[in-house]
């Protein structure tokens, strides 16, 4: 089977589901510690992606 391209926010639902909620629904507050680890990790994570990719360039607008 073919995998299947998801978009960046059903990835990001998904990752919060699994990391963020599961834990504290089963732990409740002694999962925090893990779950702000969690966020902190894929924070950093995005913010190296964003480094990676360099800054936006300006988009020429053409005005009327």
């Amino acid at each position: 089977m073919p995998e299947q391209k998801t978009g960046y926010m059903t990835e990001l639902d998904s990752w919060t589901n699994q990391v963020v909620i599961a834990p504290l629904l089963d732990r409740g507050p002694q999962a925090i510690s893990d779950v702000q680890k969690a966020i902190r990790e894929k924070v950093l994570e995005s913010y190296r992606n964003g480094q990676k990719a360099g800054p936006r360039r300006p988009q020429n607008k053409q005005q009327k």
